[in-house]
C-alpha cells in the first residue's frame, strides 16, 4: 500500500509540473510582454466597468486597483457594444499611451442580439488595435448566465489567435447567484464586484510578474524577495 501512495504523490506531483509548466508558457507567449512600453492601466468595458447601480469606488476596476496598488483608469461607459468600445478606442485607450488594457465588453452585444461574427470581429480589431502600440491586452471571457458555449469558444478564439491573455468566463458564479447580483440580473452588486476584481487580480499577478514594467509604472512595481 505504501508503494501506490508514493506513486499516486508522484503522479500528483508530476502533474502539478504539467500545469505550472503549460501555464508558464501560455504567459509567455502574451504579445508585448516583454515590450515595457506605454504609460497606463486601463479599462475597456460597459455598464459592469463603469459600476452602474453600484458607486464609482465600488466598480472593479478601482478594487482591482486597490488590490493589485496599481492606478487603473476606468473607460467603461454604460450601454456599450463591441462596436462602441471600438469607435472610441483611440481617444479613451490609445490616447492615453496605455502599457496594459483590461477588455471587458461582448455583454451588450448578446442582449442585443447582435450577430456573433460581428462580436469576434470587433473584439479582434480592438486587441490588435491596442497591440500594434505595443500594449499588453487581457481579454475577460464574458458569461453572464445565459451565454452558450459558443460564445465561450469565441473569446478562447480570440485570445489564442491574437495572443491576448484571457481571464475565462469572468463572471462564472457572479451573475447567476443573487448573492452576487443586483435584481436586474445583469449587474454586479457591490459584493460581485469585489469578487470580479479579486478572481482579475488572482489571474493578473502572474502576468504582472514576468511582465516588463515601463518606467512610468516602475514605483507600483512589487518588491520581488
Amino acid at each position: 500500500m505504501k508503494k501506490y501512495r508514493w506513486l499516486n504523490f508522484f503522479i500528483l506531483m508530476l502533474c502539478s509540473l504539467l500545469v505550472f509548466t503549460s501555464c508558464s508558457n501560455y504567459i509567455d507567449s502574451v504579445k508585448n510582454l516583454k515590450a515595457g512600453a506605454g504609460k497606463q492601466v486601463i479599462v475597456l468595458g460597459d455598464s459592469i466597468a463603469s459600476g452602474y447601480g453600484v458607486e464609482e469606488k465600488e466598480a472593479f476596476p478601482s478594487v482591482l486597483s486597490q488590490e493589485l496598488g496599481l492606478p487603473i483608469i476606468n473607460r467603461g461607459v454604460s450601454g456599450d457594444t463591441t462596436d462602441m468600445g471600438l469607435k472610441r478606442l483611440q481617444t479613451d485607450v490609445i490616447a492615453a499611451e496605455p502599457w496594459l488594457v483590461i477588455v471587458e465588453l461582448g455583454g451588450n452585444d448578446f442582449l442585443r442580439k447582435f450577430p456573433k461574427s460581428e462580436t469576434e470581429k470587433n473584439l479582434r480589431q480592438i486587441v490588435t488595435s491596442i497591440q500594434e502600440k505595443s500594449a499588453i491586452v487581457v481579454l475577460l471571457g464574458m458569461n453572464l448566465g445565459l451565454f452558450t458555449d459558443e460564445y465561450k469558444t469565441l473569446y478562447q478564439r480570440v485570445a489564442k489567435e491574437t495572443n491576448a491573455y484571457l481571464i475565462p468566463e469572468s463572471l462564472k458564479g457572479i451573475l447567476d447567484n443573487p448573492r452576487y447580483r443586483q435584481e436586474d440580473f445583469i449587474h454586479p452588486n457591490v459584493e460581485g464586484h469585489k469578487l470580479l476584481a479579486t478572481r482579475v487580480a488572482t489571474e493578473l499577478k502572474p502576468l504582472l510578474a514576468k511582465a516588463s514594467w515601463p518606467s512610468a509604472l516602475m514605483q507600483f512595481r512589487p518588491i520581488k524577495k
